[in-house]
């Protein structure tokens, strides 16, 4: 009498072939998953510089003055003050000493400008431009401009 049944042989070389397979299937998975973690990490970066120029393009935009000092900038409004400080590993906006935010990024070139000449020491400004590194190839640039009434450079 015979019994049907799949050979030790079969058994494994159908165990064989699911391996090879289960193999192949977690490399491209993994591979996937390191790629979408990549584009996320700069979709994310990308997301923090344009909040930053949005939020410096409206704090520039509402302020009367903007001066420079030690540490970056400082933009004095009707009733405060906002802080831009320009750090090798991020930026930071502190509004009169109550919040901070923080922006992880790394800027470079930061430059301090009025009317086309850059200002070294504490002064009133009217451009500030700088770079924002997104990894080691990409880099932003980023330039504000400040127009003043003859009102707010007298005061």
């Amino acid at each position: 009498m015979k019994i049907k049944a799949y050979t030790l042989l079969e058994v494994t070389i159908a165990m064989l072939l699911s391996a090879i397979c289960i193999t192949i299937c977690y490399s491209a998975y993994s591979i996937i998953a390191k790629y979408y973690a990549g584009f996320q990490q700069k979709n994310q970066t990308a997301d923090v510089v344009l909040t930053l120029k949005h939020v410096l393009e409206r704090d520039f935009l509402k302020s009367n003055i903007v001066l420079k000092n030690e540490e970056g900038v400082e933009l004095q409004q009707d009733s405060s003050k906002i802080y831009y400080i320009f750090s090798p590993d991020a930026v930071l906006r502190k509004l009169d000493e109550l919040h901070t935010d923080t922006f992880k990024l790394k800027p470079s070139e930061v430059g301090f400008f009025f009317e086309g000449r850059e200002v070294l020491e504490p002064d009133t400004i009217d451009e500030l431009r700088f770079k924002m590194n997104l990894d080691q190839r990409i880099q932003v640039p980023i330039q504000l401009n400040k127009t003043y009434s003859a009102q707010n450079l007298f005061n």
